[in-house]
């Protein structure tokens, strides 16, 4: 159950992502750099519902059903390969090896920060455990709905399935 309605949880993805963007761009005086790595690992991370969507349904698109969480309901499996918090420590590593460039540290240590405020959002938007942004906790669980949500939320995803007759 989302504690905010959809079109804000978009804005407020893209408001941090650009704000974080742009203070860590001027840290670094790469500031469209940082604004525009900010954008991307702080807002686009959201692609990978794009993608699960395609690989579910094919090239086909279906607004309804994307909104809908359809390719959820079918599947009954959630992957959001961008959706994950291993990638922050991977990618605050890549920063320490290239601290000689403004330009890799800057690109690194935005796109960490914005996808790990990203995360944390989501975990409070969507009131669920950190841990279901865990590449690997989902993984463990087969990326099974069933192993993955909490109880409360699996009779939710049960009950959007009713009502699509599924």
């Amino acid at each position: 159950m989302d504690i905010v309605p959809f079109p804000i949880h978009i804005l407020i993805h893209f408001i941090l992502a650009i704000l974080i963007g742009l203070l860590i761009g001027l840290h670094f005086k790469k500031v469209w750099l940082g604004i525009l790595t900010g954008f991307l690992g702080g807002f686009l991370i959201d692609l990978d519902h794009v993608l699960e969507y395609f690989l579910f349904f094919g090239p086909s698109f279906n607004l309804s059903y994307f909104f809908d969480g359809r390719q959820f309901l079918l599947s009954n499996k959630i992957y959001l390969w961008f959706h994950a918090w291993e990638y922050i420590p991977l990618l605050l590593l890549a920063a320490l090896i290239f601290k000689k460039s403004r330009l890799a540290k800057t690109i690194f240590i935005t796109l960490a920060f914005a996808s790990g405020v990203h995360l944390l959002t989501d975990t409070l938007v969507n009131l669920c455990s950190v841990r279901n942004y865990s590449l690997l906790y989902r993984a463990r669980g087969n990326f099974a709905v069933e192993r993955i949500l909490s109880p409360l939320d699996y009779e939710e995803h049960l009950e959007a399935r009713r009502e699509l007759g599924l």
